[in-house]
């Protein structure tokens, strides 16, 4: 709380918020535009989620077999550390010393970075976001935009101490060079793990989004993928 008193206060910090979400409200019209009928949409995704918390004990049952059918193998987790043992166990398992992640708020929820690093494995954020906050040494500023809080200057900045990046690199190639560092990652990893947007009960798959930015970033699909995912109702 005292660090967020100070922060309220500071004018500077405010400006890059503000800056920010103007950069993502300027976008949502854009976005919205893909839909012919953006209520009937909205309306069609609130019915789907309502009918998916109503059901949720069966479909997480159908989800586990028809997954299951395919080769994957379900773990469930009452809680933290029961879902860190676990994955634990699978990155020993592997022998792992490397994991790739995407973002994921299950596994912010439950340290996961810190459990690995402190079993000895490298656990490297995926998402730019992420990634940022990961350098940084600080956790997520926000659910959906975890760096919003910075600005380019200082993220060229960070990327210079942390990554040996050029001086003063302009958003776009602070991209591109972010994207060839973690190339290297995805493709020395031994374990990927992942959220999901949506499981899909009855054929078992799961929805990813992925940034632009990161679109051609090297698959994970000979490496075991840990996907993690947190029922709530």
């Amino acid at each position: 709380m005292a660090k967020a008193a100070v922060k309220a206060g500071d004018m500077s910090h405010r400006q890059t918020i503000n800056f920010n979400i103007s950069k993502y409200n300027a976008a949502v019209p854009r976005g919205k535009t893909q839909f012919y009928d953006i209520e009937s949409a909205r309306q069609l995704a609130k019915n789907a989620k309502w009918q998916a918390v109503e059901h949720l004990d069966e479909s997480l049952l159908n989800f586990e077999k028809q997954i299951s059918s395919r080769g994957a193998k379900v773990l469930w987790a009452e809680d933290t550390a029961q879902a860190l043992a676990a994955i634990g166990e699978i990155c020993q398992l592997k022998e792992c010393k490397t994991v790739v992640k995407s973002k994921s708020m299950v596994t912010e929820e439950i340290h996961l970075n810190a459990f690995l690093q402190q079993n000895g494995i490298e656990s490297v954020e995926t998402d730019l976001g992420e990634y940022i906050q990961q350098l940084d040494g600080e956790p997520p500023y926000h659910i959906v935009t975890p760096a919003m809080h910075k600005n380019k200057e200082q993220i060229a900045r960070l990327f210079t101490d942390k990554l040996g990046a050029p001086a003063n690199m302009p958003p776009e190639q602070l991209t591109i060079f972010a994207r060839h560092q973690l190339r290297d990652k995805f493709t020395q990893a031994e374990v990927g793990i992942t959220g999901a947007n949506f499981i899909i009960a009855d054929i078992g798959e799961s929805l990813l989004l992925k940034m632009k930015a990161m679109q051609d970033l090297p698959p994970l699909s000979l490496k075991p993928i840990l996907l993690l995912w947190a029922s709530k109702r």
